[in-house]
């Protein structure tokens, strides 16, 4: 769940409503106010404004107000030019639509790749580099997306697999240990099979890394690195997930090519190699498509 949408549903005391109406009132404005400024403006103590922070799951209030901004910042810097949940309407013609999706897709990789920082996608391939296996847990179509970053692994000899089949994924998740590695797929982080995978992976010190919406949620605060998706699309009311599927195929692309980079010539040679055995009886006539 966002910061906002937990200021607005959490109930709260008296005395922290006040805190909390004035956080969203003045939303990007306390960015450089002090807990002394925030108690003075809305006659509280900094007592209470460390309670609102601590209630919503924050050590204090500095690594609340750094999480808030963070949110705000994004909200206010990315915007669509389409509607993520309904990209286009019953008027538009053929083409229109196929503008709108391209559109759309275009806007939620560049979307996504303005939420990765160096540092964590650096630690997120280094889990994956050192790790004797990985598991990838989802559901439902975030499965089948996740089988084409299976396949391009296979390729390159680093073993993934995609549990799809729920009561396994669990067994699955019994038997990993911490030589090994798990990516967790989830939009909104909350779905509760996949919340008592991340708690079991936890438990046996699995390092997780977790793709998923902006916000804190259950598996995210349990991860030891988290990618972060683009988030426009509510969880139900849409035509398709859109955005979502452009930017978790986009991440575990970036995965995927950040690995093979390890060792780019070995990797490159294993590419082509397996691909002309395999592929063998591949051929064209069009010389744009022909090895060189």
């Amino acid at each position: 769940m966002l910061i906002k949408e937990k200021l607005e549903n959490l109930k709260f005391t008296n005395s922290e409503q006040i805190i909390v109406d004035y956080l969203l009132k003045e939303q990007l404005n306390i960015q450089y106010k002090s807990t002394s400024q925030i108690a003075k403006e809305t006659y509280s103590s900094k007592s209470t404004i460390v309670k609102v922070a601590q209630r919503l799951h924050f050590n204090g209030w500095s690594d609340f107000k750094e999480a808030y901004l963070n949110e705000l910042k994004y909200w206010e810097n990315h915007h669509f030019e389409i509607d993520a949940n309904y990209p286009f309407t019953k008027q538009d013609n053929l083409l229109k639509v196929a503008q709108k999706i391209a559109l759309l897709e275009q806007s939620a990789i560049e979307d996504t790749c303005s939420l990765l920082d160096y540092a964590t996608l650096k630690q997120a391939v280094s889990i994956i580099q050192k790790a004797t296996y990985t598991h990838l847990f989802a559901l439902s179509n975030n499965l089948l997306i996740s089988q084409e970053f299976k396949y391009n692994m296979a390729r390159i000899k680093k073993r993934v697999d995609v549990h799809t089949v729920q009561g396994e994924a669990m067994f699955e998740a019994t038997l990993a240990n911490k030589e090994e590695c798990a990516i967790i797929i989830s939009y909104s982080g909350e779905t509760e099979t996949i919340v008592k995978i991340a708690q079991l992976l936890h438990r046996k010190q699995v390092p997780m890394i977790v793709i998923t919406n902006i916000g804190e949620s259950s598996i995210s605060k349990l991860a030891h690195c988290v990618l972060k998706m683009s988030t426009r699309e509510r969880l139900y009311s849409k035509i398709a997930t859109y955005a979502n599927d452009a930017s978790i195929t986009y991440l575990l692309d970036v995965l995927y090519s950040c690995i093979f980079q390890l060792d780019y010539e070995k990797n490159s040679e294993l590419r082509r190699d397996t691909s002309m055995i395999f592929e063998a009886s591949r051929h064209t006539n069009f010389s744009l498509l022909k090895e060189k």
